[in-house]
């Protein structure tokens, strides 16, 4: 299997929210974009441009052929759409791209707050804060797509770039949030053909994404936190139940470090192997 390399840079045209925790009222966000959720988001935008009224099955289909065709790494907030990315574990990363949006709903008999109805959610700003004044720079998302060779002839996958131009990612969707726009030179090819998709961390660097911590292929040689990657998605097994929780896979976490030189396996959904 041959893929090709390409790197990706998104505008970032409004508030990102990314479910990570909920800690007290706060919702709160992963500072990055996972794999899983730009294979979600391609996934619901080529079945509904191939397939006209869309069921359950179809979606499950399609997602399997973007599962064994494209491979996403985890895309960073940056400055520039050339880079450097910009990660949660750096300094005056929070202050920089994140911000929060607090609401509650209302009791109109009252006319006060609804009780126990105020939230707030975290989110991952369009706009950076500047760090000496001056005006606020725009986000942009950056990473890399491998793309099966063959994946540009098959029908219901060979539109991917176009597909790439209408992403929404993350939650509050209804709301406008997570909207995202290619920058002109999105996607750009990068190299030839390679075997298989791969990363490749110096000593003591740290790791751009999820690594597997136990099972066949868990990564040895790391050091940092470990956490069990959990999510929603849909349940197309019980005809009663619209929405399960993923299997836990138990992961080191992206800002993780290697104790040596160490070259990764990118797998499904940009979680990284032995």
């Amino acid at each position: 299997m041959a893929w090709q390399r390409y790197n990706l840079a998104f505008r970032l045209l409004s508030p990102l929210h990314i479910g990570y925790r909920k800690v007290s009222n706060l919702q709160q966000t992963r500072g990055y974009v996972p794999g899983k959720v730009l294979w979600a988001a391609l996934t619901a935008r080529l079945t509904r441009e191939t397939i006209s009224g869309a069921k359950g099955t179809d979606y499950e289909a399609i997602g399997e052929k973007v599962r064994n065709n494209f491979c996403f790494t985890y895309l960073y907030p940056a400055l520039d759409p050339a880079g450097p990315s910009c990660y949660p574990w750096d300094d005056d990363f929070t202050y920089r791209f994140l911000s929060s949006y607090a609401s509650t709903a209302l009791n109109y008999d009252h006319q006060a707050a609804a009780e126990g109805s105020l939230h707030e959610v975290e989110f991952i700003r369009p706009h950076a804060r500047p760090l000496n004044g001056g005006e606020s720079s725009q986000v942009y998302l950056v990473g890399n797509l491998y793309v099966n060779e063959a994946a540009n002839s098959d029908d219901k996958l060979k539109h991917w770039q176009e597909a790439l131009d209408c992403l929404q990612l993350g939650g509050e969707r209804g709301y406008g949030w997570g909207r995202i726009q290619p920058c002109s030179d999105s996607p750009k090819l990068i190299g030839g053909r390679e075997d298989e998709p791969q990363v490749e961390c110096k000593t003591s660097e740290t790791i751009p994404a999820h690594a597997l911590a136990t099972g066949a292929k868990a990564v040895t040689g790391i050091t940092g936190s470990i956490e069990p990657l959990v999510g929603w998605e849909r349940d197309n097994e019980v005809a009663t139940r619209k929405w399960r929780v993923s299997q836990a896979i138990i992961c080191y976490a992206p800002g993780a470090r290697v104790t040596e030189d160490t070259t990764f396996t990118i797998g499904h959904c940009g979680i990284l192997e032995r």
